[in-house]
């Protein structure tokens, strides 16, 4: 007697993965995306803040996660710009520099202007600056990331020191990143904190979200699809489609499953008896 198999081709599998991820990104797919409570909380928070605040940006990741951090810089960087606040952009990680450079080209920046209404300081160093710009942003950095004197840009003279801000929003991937600016922005001066973080540290960070020592956590890239919605700015940063493929493979892997285990019943109940 004949033996009834079903096989599959993994070719196949890998073909459809690579649709479903692919398309949607490509033709800019869009999908309602509901907003989680810690994506509005950072939102309306800024929002609220008076006009002629400040506002600090620390990047505090890497290359490595630039495709969950990145899309949530760009779209918190538009929200400020598109608010009459003054911000100031730092970074604890080598990289970030250069990420900032990065968001500030990818965003729209609303007639601000350089070194009034926003500047870039650049790399954090060590303790002793985050702890020292506090108190005098000029004696730890003379100068900007473009070579100008701090002490000529009217941003720095109306705000000489950090402990003046009103917000502090640091996209960190691990260490150094929130605790130190906890531990010496918030304590020490009160100053709100934001967090961006990425799907894996996020857990480890809503303690501080329950206990009030943050204002909101940003949480991997689907918060950037989220805040896309808030600000009206579908496709800035590319989170929805992402999510729209990330939301499609999953789908296909729990119908591959689904198949998968009926293939096996199916083959298990065409396999002829053995004779006796």
């Amino acid at each position: 007697m004949s033996k009834s198999s079903i096989r599959s081709d993994p070719r196949l599998i890998y073909l459809l993965l690579g649709l479903v991820i692919t398309v949607p990104i490509l033709t800019h797919a869009v999908l309602p995306v509901p907003v989680s409570d810690t994506t509005r909380a950072v939102h309306d928070f800024i929002q609220k803040l008076p006009a002629n605040s400040l506002v600090i940006l620390s990047f505090d990741y890497s290359t490595s996660t630039v495709p969950e951090l990145h899309p949530q810089a760009i779209v918190v960087t538009q929200h400020l710009f598109t608010r009459p606040l003054k911000i100031l952009f730092v970074a604890q990680w080598t990289d970030g520099p250069a990420l900032t450079d990065a968001v500030l080209d990818a965003v729209d920046k609303e007639n601000k202007t350089y070194g009034a209404d926003y500047a870039t300081l650049g790399y954090i160093p060590n303790t002793a600056t985050l702890i020292g710009m506090t108190t005098d942003i000029r004696q730890y950095f003379p100068v900007d990331t473009r070579g100008n004197p701090t002490q000529s840009l009217p941003i720095i003279e109306e705000f000489p020191a950090a402990k003046a801000a009103s917000l502090l929003i640091t996209f960190a991937t691990g260490e150094p990143g929130l605790s130190a600016y906890l531990q010496y922005w918030n304590a020490r001066f009160n100053i709100p904190v934001v967090v961006g973080a990425t799907a894996i540290a996020a857990p480890g960070y809503l303690p501080y979200l329950n206990s009030g020592q943050v204002v909101g956590v940003l949480i991997s890239i689907r918060a950037a699809a989220e805040y896309e919605v808030l600000i009206n700015r579908l496709g800035l940063s590319g989170a929805i489609p992402a999510m729209v493929a990330q939301s499609s493979s999953h789908i296909l892997i729990v119908l591959m499953v689904i198949f998968g285990n009926v293939a096996y019943f199916v083959r298990k109940q065409r396999s002829p008896e053995v004779s006796q």
